[in-house]
């Protein structure tokens, strides 16, 4: 837009010298005359010299197609390119500007320092939750849990839960996902309660009940047992299907996180807290070495991928506990090794030797990617992206020219006629 408004001003001053050449040329016999017609005079040259300049570097003037040494940029596209690339990869990006610019920046500091503003840890969480999500959409959970197994049963020995973990999982599993896991466990529970064999388990706890009731009372309690079983009183089928669904109806009721039992269940979970957490760790860790490679193992690690899988595929475009806790985590480290100057240091040193071994690999595919998008532009599409940075400068070369041709005209007047 700015372009086109500079193009239209120096247009309209090559028109205005025009116009003032025609209007002025019966009067330059006169002093007053001739000095603005040669004021006129000198810009329409000045004007026409760098209009011809200005277009020749994109395309032909007039179309003329003859003139030597126009569309300057279209029939050197290939030096151009190359001019460009080696700007950019020797001198504006070169390999020593960009290690001294990581060997003289404060990696951890930085890093800490954006992380604490809102926007950073904003950024964070998009990065990570973006980053998470694209990858884990193309993961098969069977073979993830497959490749995890192959890995913990390389390194069995080694396996120990570290008790710190321990209560951070304790911590992230009932503030972050406490109704998840209550939702869990009464899904489970609801397809539990479901069907005959449950009716058939409830069954035999009702007889088991009454027998015991009876038989530890007198004579008239198994007289009562007796009747009733003989009379149909007590009909231990509908009785067993009448409990069982009110179970399974109030279990579908307590899924609703407003549900009185819900509540009950989340505040009781929130207060339980690991008595031991180094022999909870010690567990863990035995339990984990005994399902590593079992058949039962990969199936739960592959369904626990799976869940996964799901709900932050579901959740892509909300903030999920999860990358919350995790992005927290990460900051809380990066402020840890923050505050131990040799452990700063050490991974700094690390951190930058492998950023340096990465440039000094792959340094060459900056001219690659620039080479690659300026090729990618036919000959329109290279003069568009030149004249769209360059095209107001260039514009300001057309009205420079007109001016100081006036000027120059002027002062060739006054100097043939006053000295």
């Amino acid at each position: 837009m700015k372009m086109k408004r500079m193009y239209a001003i120096a247009t309209f001053m090559f028109a205005m010298a025009l116009a003032g050449s025609i209007i002025v040329w019966p009067y330059r016999g006169s002093f007053t005359g001739g000095l603005l017609f040669a004021a006129f005079e000198a810009a329409l040259v000045g004007a026409l010299a760098d209009w011809f300049a200005v277009v020749a570097l994109f395309r032909h003037p007039l179309g003329l197609k003859f003139i030597p040494h126009t569309a300057i940029i279209p029939n050197n596209r290939g030096r151009i390119i190359e001019g460009i690339v080696a700007i950019v990869e020797d001198d504006w990006l070169s390999l020593d500007f960009i290690r001294d610019k990581i060997l003289d920046y404060q990696l951890i500091d930085g890093l800490a320092s954006a992380l604490e503003t809102e926007e950073g840890r904003s950024s964070l969480n998009r990065l990570a939750q973006s980053l998470i999500t694209n990858i884990i959409q193309d993961l098969n959970p069977e073979e993830v849990a497959r490749f995890v197994h192959l890995m913990l049963a390389d390194n069995l020995g080694e396996i120990k839960i570290s008790p710190i973990l321990v209560e951070r999982l304790e911590d992230s599993v009932k503030n972050l996902y406490g109704d998840d896991l209550i939702r869990l466990f009464l899904d489970w529970g609801i397809a539990a309660t479901k069907g005959d064999d449950f009716e058939r388990i409830i069954k035999r706890t009702l007889k088991r009940a009454v027998a015991d009731y009876s038989n530890s009372g007198n004579f008239f309690r198994r007289l009562g047992k007796g009747l009733g079983e003989s009379l149909d009183i007590f009909n231990y089928d509908e009785a067993a299907g009448a409990l069982s669904n009110r179970i399974n109806h109030l279990l579908v009721e307590i899924k609703d996180p407003s549900n009185q039992y819900h509540i009950r269940i989340k505040t009781e979970m929130e207060k339980l807290q690991i008595a031991d957490p180094d022999m909870a760790s010690a567990l863990l860790s035995e339990m984990l070495k005994k399902i590593v490679g079992t058949d039962a193992g990969v199936a739960a690690t592959a369904d626990f991928f799976a869940v996964l899988k799901v709900q932050l595929i579901a959740g892509a475009n909300e903030e999920l506990p999860l990358i919350r806790f995790l992005t927290n985590m990460a900051i809380e480290q990066i402020n840890m090794v923050r505050c131990d100057e040799e452990r700063k240091n050490s991974m700094e040193s690390w951190i930058k030797t492998e950023l340096v071994g990465l440039l000094d690999r792959y340094h060459m595919l900056i001219g690659h990617i620039v080479r690659e998008k300026l090729q990618n532009l036919n000959d329109i599409g290279l003069v568009k992206s030149m004249e769209d940075k360059v095209g107001d400068d260039l514009q300001w070369i057309r009205i420079n020219g007109t001016v100081i041709g006036a000027l120059v005209g002027i002062l060739q007047y006054l100097l043939l006629h006053l000295l």
